[in-house]
């Protein structure tokens, strides 16, 4: 494994680490090898759309009504906090018998990529941005080299991952960190506004900057597998799903929302098709309205898997010209775009079913952020939702 240099001297809390010894035994044992083989097997039907279960589309219905016990002792550090968290929203989510699998989150920071050229975040109105490194468009050609470096994001965010795997022994897998993809990575550096209206005037120094970002996407891969000695479940987009071993990994590009379909094809989708032929395969994701980028993506070379919400982009619109090679991932959030109902846990789940029922497209239901409790009663409504009739 390459060398990180990764600061793995977290200040542990003696009485955390208990409480973390005890979850981790209580999660294994929610999660026995036979009830992950059905997780990955019934996933991975979906991820191939073989169509093979007739019962019930594979969903994911996660819950927020975490019981406060154990209570966080007051000797934990930041990642010992996190660790136990992580942990009891595992050991809780046990209840609902659908396709949720158990692994530590590793954050989501927009600069992690740009930090491995020095980028900071900078913090505007109260939110996170990228602070912009470029000041002129030949600026692309005398960035510092592309490098893990202490100090910044990027190592900060490794070795969390690291303290976290070895932490649990390895019993637990890790998600990746979120990965914003190379043409997100470029406009953030760039300046964002000056960026896209810069694209035309000054296209080889975009393809220039593009081509860095891919390379540091593809050796932050790298190390996130080393880190986790190859334990690791390669989505952020959403988190909570299992993806089987020939479908690569993940990067978000939320700009497809705001750009047209050729910049799309022109700029992002050839970058990232780098990215899938190195892992065999990528999964992408955007915010917002992607209706006008679907024969784009259809032409990608590797992509396996779309990441959206249901209120956002018209799912049946989508599913109805969507390529059957695609997975669609979908959630729902609280912005509504264009009209569409916002919806619930059930309604996501049964039109999400009815999708995967009446298209070819195969349909993977993503529902999160409900503080309904994974009780009897729900855990019910969420898996009669995922019934498909007929």
């Amino acid at each position: 494994m390459k060398e990180y240099n990764l600061d793995l001297d977290i200040q542990a809390g003696e009485q955390a680490d208990e409480v973390i010894d005890l979850l981790i035994e209580k999660v294994t044992a929610a999660y026995p090898p036979e009830r992950l083989r059905r997780i990955e097997a019934r996933s991975e039907a979906t991820w191939k759309n073989t169509r093979s279960y007739t019962d019930r589309i594979s969903y994911v219905g996660v819950s927020y009504a975490v019981p406060s016990d154990p209570q966080i002792p007051e000797d934990a550090s930041d990642v010992q906090r996190d660790m136990i968290e992580q942990l009891k929203f595992m050991l809780y989510n046990a209840a609902v018998d659908d396709e949720f699998y158990p692994a530590f989150s590793s954050g989501l920071e927009q600069v992690t990529i740009p930090s491995m050229f020095g980028c900071v975040k900078e913090i505007i109105s109260g939110s996170d941005y990228v602070k912009p490194i470029i000041n002129s468009p030949d600026d692309v050609y005398s960035l510092p080299e592309i490098d893990i470096r202490k100090g910044y994001i990027c190592h900060d965010i490794l070795s969390r991952m690291a303290y976290k795997y070895r932490r649990a022994g390895g019993r637990i897998p890790l998600y990746m960190t979120d990965i914003q993809g190379p043409f997100s990575c470029a406009a953030q550096m760039w300046g964002i506004q000056d960026f896209l209206c810069d694209l035309e005037e000054y296209p080889n120094q975009a393809h220039h900057l593009l081509s860095l970002c891919t390379d540091a996407i593809i050796q932050y891969f790298d190390a996130m597998y080393d880190v986790t000695e190859g334990n690791l479940v390669p989505i952020h987009c959403m988190p909570y799903i299992w993806v089987p071993k020939d479908c690569g990994v993940a990067v978000s590009d939320d700009f497809m929302a705001i750009v047209g379909a050729e910049t799309v094809r022109d700029y992002s989708a050839p970058y990232m098709d780098i990215i899938g032929e190195r892992f065999g395969g990528i999964t992408t994701h955007s915010c917002g309205n992607i209706n006008h980028v679907a024969s784009v993506l259809n032409e990608m070379k590797t992509i396996k898997a779309l990441n959206f919400s249901a209120t956002e982009t018209d799912l049946t619109k989508y599913a109805n010209e969507n390529d059957p090679k695609i997975m669609l991932i979908v959630h729902a959030g609280g912005l509504s775009i264009g009209g569409l109902p916002l919806l619930n846990v059930e309604e996501l789940i049964q039109h999400c079913a009815y999708t995967h029922k009446t298209t070819d497209s195969s349909v993977f239901a993503l529902s999160l952020w409900t503080d309904k409790p994974a009780d009897e009663v729900n855990c019910k409504l969420w898996e009669d939702a995922a019934r498909i009739i007929g």
